[in-house]
């Protein structure tokens, strides 16, 4: 693979979000794949009961199944290696919600990323989008990060690209869906993803967001050394390592290029 940091970060011991597909295995060994903050509190909102304000949106909670339990226990099982149990747990979050939601056509947000973003939260109040809890993104996220671990990386990728949908202001979720292609040498793609996740990142130095600035940047690097653009990977780099100056990935991906400049490659 790269050099590329998977798991980094304040939230590496706390959301899903902080895990790299690449080191999935690895990190659910070690423990530091950790249930999303979203399964703590699952729900889904009424899509007709707005409030004043996209914060106090209403809660709706499932009878049966319970989003919550089945939240944590698809998360358990990952920690746990046993990503098949996963998938199932995350399927029956992803099918009450299906059910809940299969009259309303209107496209989905999360209600983070209503929080979050400006635009998000004026079209949830206008009734563009139904707003929904981030349960539902964390268990397309899941599922997408289970499956990969299975080898069905061709059936993640729809997981992994709803919940960016989902939560389109996400950086996270743009840089895990940027990985995918990473991984399948789609340079360009992987790219294009890293740089939206770059866009969505909080670039305040030193900010508690930084790694994962760091990690768009690391990325956005790799593939354009991979296509080939050298110049651009070490400037892209150095400004990786200034969001996140301890990060070793940054260190031994900026050597490298700077070796393959050096011999004129």
């Amino acid at each position: 693979m790269d050099a590329t940091n998977p798991i980094s970060g304040p939230n590496s011991l706390q959301p899903v979000r902080r895990v790299g597909l690449a080191a999935l295995g690895l990190a659910l060994g070690l423990g530091v794949f950790s249930l999303p903050a979203a399964a703590r509190d699952a729900a889904l909102i009424e899509p007709g009961a707005r409030a004043a304000h996209p914060t106090a949106l209403i809660h709706t909670p499932l009878a049966s199944p319970d989003l919550k339990a089945d939240l944590d226990k698809g998360f358990a099982r990952l920690r746990k290696g046993d990503s098949e149990k996963a998938v199932s747990y995350f399927d029956r979050v992803i099918a009450a919600a299906d059910s809940y939601l299969a009259n309303d056509p209107r496209p989905r947000r999360c209600i983070a990323t209503a929080r979050r973003d400006g635009e998000a939260a004026r079209v949830a109040q206008a009734g563009e989008v139904v707003a929904i809890d981030d349960a539902l993104c964390d268990a397309h996220f899941g599922r997408g990060f289970a499956l990969i671990d299975l080898g069905r990386g061709d059936l993640a990728e729809a997981d992994l690209r709803a919940a960016t949908e989902m939560a389109p202001s996400d950086a996270h979720f743009a840089n895990e869906y940027a990985e995918l292609y990473k991984s399948r040498r789609d340079w360009p793609q992987a790219y294009a993803l890293f740089e939206r996740a770059w866009k969505m990142s909080d670039q305040t130095m030193g900010g508690p967001n930084a790694d994962m600035a760091a990690r768009a940047l690391r990325g956005m690097g790799y593939a354009a050394e991979k296509m080939g653009h050298l110049d651009e990977a070490r400037t892209l780099l150095q400004k990786s390592l200034a969001f996140e100056p301890d990060s070793e990935a940054g260190r031994v991906q900026l050597s490298h290029v700077e070796r393959m400049q050096a011999i004129g490659s």
